[in-house]
């Protein structure tokens, strides 16, 4: 997994019928997501670690930091996964 995962460019994101989604052109998939990994997919800009969307999805849920590492590295591992990031 990247420490500073990267959002490919030409994905869009939208609020459609079905809550929300990510649309990849390349394949002409879309991609629902709840709104932890829409939060996530959206801090994939390259600078921003993994620890860092941790602590911040830690502190503005309540849940431990140890729990929030767990989810971002399982969420964006899974965002890796669909390539819908690097």
């Amino acid at each position: 997994m990247t420490a500073t995962p990267t959002r490919r460019g030409e994905l869009t994101g939208a609020t459609g019928p079905e809550g929300w989604a990510i649309f990849d052109p390349e394949t002409d998939q879309v991609h629902l997501v709840n709104e932890s990994a829409r939060a996530i997919w959206e801090l994939c800009d390259g600078s921003t670690t993994t620890r860092e969307m941790a602590s911040a999805i830690a502190e503005l849920t309540g849940i431990s930091l140890d729990q929030a590492i767990r989810d971002v590295d399982q969420t964006v591992e899974n965002l890796e996964s669909l390539g819908l990031v690097y």
